[in-house]
């Protein structure tokens, strides 16, 4: 019989197939658990925007020419021009016969794997003598085992608000596949034409892919100057295309109504900017928020300077940069260019806006950028820390983002859930109602609502629940401090606001325990009680009994308060858009 012997080289085969399953292991886990989540609390009901992609259908069957079809696509959608949410869209509505916001969710979401695959890409890739040698050697078992913090970091639940918004994670998402795909395809390749499409494609999906042109550019330059007429070539191919892609953006191009006026002092406006690249932080359940968001964005700065100096130095000894060089400058150049307009624009709403989850994406990005680079540049030695190092933070960040946003991603179900009754309970009794147009192009979404509606307009048979109702400048914020926490998918506890002429349904937030507590027994995550916020711009005028709805696996039951409310109704004057 023949064996293998006990050799240096078998040792190393089988110490590299351990890595390797060890690695596939470890990468399975968050990718597992972010589609397992986001499964549990996708709903197909349209968020705010949402509805213009649903009138968007009408608007293009109500075209008779070919151009005003085109306009329709390309059109002005507040600062931005979605045309991939709108082929998409209507890609969904053609092959379906409806429009399905949980396939846009779920198609949105794939660009994340997207990003995943670009950095395994880059990880995999040997360092070449030269930045651009073709068929640069391509190393896939080593980009696998140092790929799962990768994935830690940009599949979690930090992402929620995007994660089960149709419209936002097509867009929000996959703008950064486009423009990452454009710097990859810049830094690794020649392939300029390539680079100039995905540019374009980041483009016409996000307002914010325009800032891939001069980051395009710069790498175009630093990479090849103006030394022969081939180089000369594609930096002209390059202008040509961001000065069409800026004209047609800007042609017609209002500005958005409702963005407030700069009032932030330049202290603030760099608080903002370094709390927007930290912001990932937010799920760290240890002291003020705003503070560690604050910290984590300058440690993230700080490498960034560190590494653009040492490159620089390269540069200016006349030594060749590598792709990962220019991949790392046009990645961190694009983020941080991106978080300076952010924070210059959005300070002026609070601190909590930038640091709000639609956002979260460009601080995971760059620590997921800074991560890839150093341990693409480290030695043996020093790799298996920055792996481990990774590991660890990436880790703790996933299974802090779940501990804390959680309770958002429940809330945004049972919002949405309950957004669909009202819309389509317009009359006081359990009949459905819809206009013409949702009924063409979208179907209602099953959910426990449909089996409690007797329930909700039946009589209160139940023992009374003590809650406390206080009024604020915004509503009504509705109180409990006693009934136990409900479930975490479908059951919970619901605020029905009763009048003689219509009943509406509201969701509540279950009270939270200390997160840090739960990382040890989850079970504690959730305390007795909860609190909810009653709109009165979203009642129609007049006096609301207050109820509560209790849906459990045991069944539905309905809960007098004994509290009241009232409504003056929906203000005369609407927030101003432009589509």
């Amino acid at each position: 019989m023949v064996t293998l012997s006990n050799t240096r080289q078998s040792r190393q085969t089988r110490s590299g197939s351990y890595r390797l399953w060890i690695a596939t292991f470890l990468l399975l886990i968050p990718i597992g658990l972010f589609w397992y989540v986001w499964g549990l609390y996708a709903t197909n009901v349209p968020k705010w925007d949402d509805h213009v992609l649903r009138f968007f259908l009408f608007a293009l069957d109500e075209e008779t020419s070919f151009s005003g079809k085109i306009y329709q696509f390309v059109k002005q959608h507040n600062e931005h021009r979605i045309v991939y949410d709108r082929l998409i869209a209507w890609l969904d509505y053609q092959l379906t016969g409806k429009l399905n916001f949980v396939h846009l969710m779920f198609i949105g979401n794939l660009s994340l794997l997207g990003l995943v695959a670009v950095f395994g890409r880059v990880l995999s890739q040997q360092a070449p003598g030269s930045a651009f040698i073709r068929g640069a050697g391509v190393n896939w078992r080593m980009g696998l085992v140092y790929l799962p913090p990768v994935a830690f970091l940009l599949l979690n639940l930090s992402q929620w608000e995007n994660m089960f918004w149709g419209m936002a994670a097509l867009q929000n998402f996959t703008v950064m596949l486009w423009v990452f795909l454009a710097i990859y395809v810049l830094a690794y390749t020649n392939k300029t034409g390539l680079a100039l499409v995905l540019a374009l494609a980041a483009t016409l999906t996000s307002g914010n892919g325009l800032l891939v042109w001069p980051v395009g550019f710069g790498m175009l330059l630093l990479r090849t100057g103006f030394a022969g007429k081939k180089e000369r070539s594609a930096l002209l191919i390059w202008i040509s295309g961001a000065i069409l892609a800026f004209v047609l953006y800007f042609w017609g191009y209002q500005k958005p109504p409702g963005n407030p006026p700069l009032r932030s002092s330049f202290l603030e406006l760099i608080k903002g900017w370094l709390a927007f690249n930290g912001s990932a932080a937010e799920a760290i359940p240890v002291g003020p928020v705003v503070g560690l968001c604050v910290v984590l964005g300058g440690v993230c700065l700080l490498l960034v300077l560190a590494i653009c100096l040492t490159i620089g130095r390269k540069y200016l000894n006349r030594r060749p940069l590598s792709s990962l060089d220019f991949f790392f400058l046009g990645a961190v150049a694009f983020l941080i260019g991106t978080s300076a307009v952010v924070a210059w624009t959005r300070t002026g709403f609070g601190f909590n806006t930038l640091i709000t989850s639609r956002y979260k994406l460009y601080s995971l990005l760059l620590m997921t950028v800074l991560y890839t680079y150093l341990v693409s540049e480290s030695g043996t030695f020093v790799k298996k820390w920055v792996l481990m190092g990774g590991l660890l933070v990436g880790g703790v960040l996933t299974a802090g983002s779940y501990l804390t946003y959680l309770g958002d991603a429940i809330w945004w179900r049972q919002w949405s859930l309950t957004n669909q009754f009202n819309w389509t309970h317009s009359s006081n009794g359990p009949a459905v109602s819809r206009d013409s147009i949702s009924d063409r192009y979208t179907s209602l979404a099953l959910s426990f609502v449909n089996s409690a509606t007797p329930t909700i307009y039946g009589p209160t048979r139940q023992s009374p629940i003590a809650v406390q109702v206080r009024k604020t400048p915004e509503g009504y914020e509705v109180l409990s401090t006693t009934i136990p926490a409900q479930g975490l998918v479908n059951a919970g506890n619901f605020i029905v606001a009763r009048s003689a002429k219509r009943t509406y349904l509201f969701p509540v937030r279950q009270n939270k325990g200390s997160i840090r507590t739960a990382i040890f027994n989850p079970s504690t995550l959730f305390t007795a009680g909860f609190r909810a916020m009653i709109l009165p711009v979203e009642l129609d005028a007049g006096v609301y009994q207050l109820l509560v709805l209790s849906v459990s696996d045991n069944g539905v039951s309905l809960h007098p308060t004994n509290q009241t409310i009232q409504s003056a109704g929906e203000p005369g004057t609407t927030t101003k858009t432009n589509w």
